[in-house]
């Protein structure tokens, strides 16, 4: 038979279940800023009827609902649309680390700056040139040492900036393993909790949340891939060798390569496994850093010692003002380590090709015409035209690196507005969940007043027992 108290625990069930899914509602809200939040919502769920017992059986409708409750607390949330957001972070962090550090590669080279190598190039031709025209002219000859000196400086900085630059990708490297295997221990310990907190059949979206941000960031760096396992923990890997399975987390080392002379770092498992990243962050650094600057640096070493060698062996057999001979214009084999020499002075720049005679400029007319003469690639180009298409390369790959960024940025972007869609928090929806919410709770708080009203009567308006 119905009853006051079966009534009050109705409305008290209404009441409980509208102020908690109010509080989820603001709970999407204070997160509507914060990275990796999934919007949450409650589903209601009637409890279990009251059936009819004794007496009552046959009576009425039968069994009669007991009220309302929160069954579970939905994380909207695409698993499947998850790992293609991750493979297109990976890949869109490949091609921005590419052209990120291709543009300082550029900026380090300054090839369309005043400062570049190509118009030092074409003032030491020229010096030589104006030398070969008034070979006695002593401030013609101090002006080509200065800018025999600059173009020495200007290899010999490109060289340690292009050095520098690889010493801080390898640096990188380091710092990205670093990142990856905290990541991976992060993501160990969220799998033990989550695992535990759906045991006892709860929602731990909170901690979700947190272990698919970790995942999202892991997958830029390497390109992790990530598999659900059904009692909610996650088994993730990188090309493919499991980094997290349960609650273990393997590591990555970043050790000394036996075969770098440069001591560059690789990347090695606990067991000695090498692992190569084939997409995200350390993709890129590892391709600039083993590939294209030291391209950069062989490029620009071989043109220095072309430079050092047809420039001495032209140099060593001229005569200078004060007789001396056989002496080299510059010192050093290579980008870093080119100079002008120490010892050579004004009058001991070779320009002619015999003793005793300050007029004659042949030696300095044949080291200006070198500027013509195809002496790189095999006697196919000339130190500028050897070196433009060094530089032209690296501006294709900076150009190809920008472009890909570009287009992987733009899949990437969608697919994350794709799952915003989805998974993010929209204030205006939440307003008009709000609404819904507190209109049903009013409610459920008048029924509860109507039976405080009825019990009140019960109560002090209808006698005292025994009078």
């Amino acid at each position: 038979m119905p009853s006051l108290t079966n009534g009050i625990h109705l409305a008290l069930s209404a009441i409980l279940a509208h102020s908690q899914a109010i509080e989820i509602i603001e709970h999407n809200v204070a997160n509507v800023n914060t990275p990796g939040y999934r919007r949450q919502a409650p589903i209601l769920a009637t409890t279990t009827p009251s059936p009819a017992f004794g007496y009552e059986s046959g009576l009425g409708a039968g069994q009669r609902g007991t009220g309302v409750t929160i069954e579970r607390i939905k994380r909207f949330n695409l698993e499947y649309f998850d790992t293609r957001y991750r493979a297109a972070a990976a890949e869109t962090k490949n091609w921005e680390t590419r052209r990120d550090i291709l543009l300082q590669l550029e900026t380090v080279l300054a090839e369309t700056s005043d400062a570049g190598l190509i118009p030092g190039l074409d003032a030491f031709w020229a010096g030589w040139q104006n030398l070969a025209s008034d070979p006695t002219n002593t401030a013609l000859r101090a002006n080509l040492l200065d800018q025999s000196r600059a173009l020495a400086l200007a290899f010999n900085q490109r060289a340690q900036q292009m050095a520098q630059l690889r010493a801080d990708q390898n640096l990188a490297i380091q710092g990205g393993v670093e990142e990856i295997n905290a990541l991976a221990s992060q993501i160990a310990s969220l799998n033990g909790e989550i695992s535990r907190i759906l045991s006892i059949n709860e929602q731990p979206n909170d901690l979700l949340d947190k272990r698919d941000l970790l995942l999202d960031r892991l997958a830029e760096l390497s390109g992790a891939v990530a598999h659900v396992q059904s009692n909610g923990e996650m088994i993730v890997s990188i090309g493919g060798h499991v980094l997290v399975t349960g609650r273990k987390a393997l590591k990555l080392q970043a050790e000394v390569d036996p075969a770098s002379p440069e001591r560059m770092f690789r990347i090695v498992w606990e067991d000695g496994q090498g692992f190569a990243p084939s997409t995200g962050e350390l993709r890129g650094l590892f391709y600039v850093r083993d590939q294209v600057i030291p391209d950069q640096i062989k490029g620009l070493n071989d043109l220095a010692a072309a430079l050092i060698t047809q420039v001495n062996a032209v140099h060593r057999n001229g005569y200078g003002l004060n007789g001396a001979t056989g002496l080299d214009f510059f010192s050093g084999s290579d980008a870093a380590t080119i100079q002008l020499n120490p010892t050579l002075q004004i009058e001991d720049i070779a320009s002619a090709s015999a003793p005793d005679q300050p007029g004659n400029a042949e030696i300095a007319s044949q080291l200006a015409a070198l500027k013509f003469t195809r002496t790189m690639n095999g006697g196919t180009a000339t130190f500028q035209e050897f070196y433009n298409a060094q530089v032209t390369a690296l501006g294709l790959e900076t150009q190809r690196a920008g472009t890909n960024a570009t287009h992987n940025g733009l899949v990437f972007k969608a697919l994350g507005d794709q799952r915003e869609s989805v998974a993010g928090v929209s204030l205006d929806e939440e307003a008009a969940e709000l609404i819904k919410y507190q209109r049903a709770y009013q409610a459920a708080a008048r029924v509860m007043t109507a039976y405080d009203e009825l019990l009140d009567k019960i109560i002090n308006g209808m006698g005292l027992v025994g009078r």
